[in-house]
């Protein structure tokens, strides 16, 4: 339990150094005392130092103001590891509450979609991406339902939707993304490498999803009704989403994002909750989704 207790301690110390200007040790341990997590100065001190060089958290003093505050390029760690931290303290309150009794497992229930992987391949894929080590594995296509052999120099393991991805790039410097849980026969091999890009998630910042195309950005408008619109203001489509109109009628969006295959799924998913304002082209993409939908079921397609 010592754990938990050092995690919570962690995001609570982040979060409070966020949220507050120039806070100084008193306050900080102040605010810990407050949430049942007393503990001493050098404690605070280590975990301060703790958060600078494990969790690369620009946590810097400021003679000045005598107090804290995190640095600008620090922000990306900042986000990532808040929900990291999130993620322990939920399994902390879980994992107290049904201790407590074997039948409180009765009372929770989690997500059956999550994805299955065989052995440590998770593991093993995450050492290679931190040692950047080529991998090499045997992928079994979908697309083409056939199974080949893959060697890959993997920048980033990627979570969507519930399941984990590889993302890397071939030797001739082609990027592309496997699913973990259609690789077989996985090897992390000695070869090293140079990463292509030294910051891989930055790739994916106008991406919704996995699917990188072009360089070109795009300013997508979208309209829900209202009632649709409080699901998507709880659950924003896309990190740059900004409210463009809020009211009993209408709840308007706009995103800024690079138009792919994930990006219409998003979109469609809404049915009939949801219209493309703008591009045209946009528009037009979606209108002959939902077309071919529509002939689907008119022609009895599938149907038997």
């Amino acid at each position: 339990m010592s754990q938990f207790k050092s995690i919570e301690r962690l995001s609570l110390i982040l979060n409070f150094v966020n949220v507050n200007r120039y806070p100084s040790l008193e306050n900080i341990l102040s605010y810990l005392a407050d949430n049942n997590l007393e503990t001493t100065e050098r404690t605070l001190q280590r975990d301060l130092k703790t958060l600078r060089e494990m969790c690369f958290i620009g946590m810097k003093y400021n003679r000045l103001n005598d107090g804290y505050w995190i640095d600008e390029d620090s922000k990306n760690n900042f986000d990532d590891w808040m929900r990291i931290f999130n993620l322990f303290n939920n399994a902390r309150v879980i994992n107290e509450i049904l201790l407590k009794s074997k039948t409180n497992l009765d009372v929770i229930d989690f997500d059956r979609n999550e994805q299955e992987l065989k052995g440590d391949i998770l593991g093993k894929v995450l050492e290679a991406v931190v040692e950047r080590k080529m991998i090499r594995f045997v992928h079994y296509s979908y697309l083409h339902k056939e199974a080949k052999e893959v060697e890959l120099y993997p920048h980033l393991l990627k979570q969507y939707l519930n399941r984990w991805y590889v993302f890397g790039c071939f030797k001739d410097g082609e990027f592309t993304s496997f699913g973990l849980d259609r690789i077989l026969e996985l090897e992390v091999l000695s070869e090293t490498f140079k990463l292509k890009n030294k910051k891989p998630k930055d790739i994916f910042n106008s991406i919704i999803g996995l699917t990188h195309v072009g360089d070109k950005v795009e300013t997508i408008v979208l309209a829900f009704d209202p009632f649709q619109g409080n699901y998507v203001k709880l659950q924003p489509i896309h990190h740059s989403q900004k409210i463009l109109i809020d009211n009993e009628t209408e709840f308007r969006i706009e995103i800024r994002v690079k138009v792919n295959y994930e990006l219409e799924e998003q979109i469609l998913k809404h049915g009939q909750h949801v219209r493309v304002v703008e591009p045209k082209s946009v528009r037009k993409l979606i209108k002959g989704r939902l077309k071919e939908a529509l002939s689907a079921y008119k022609s009895g397609k599938n149907e038997r």
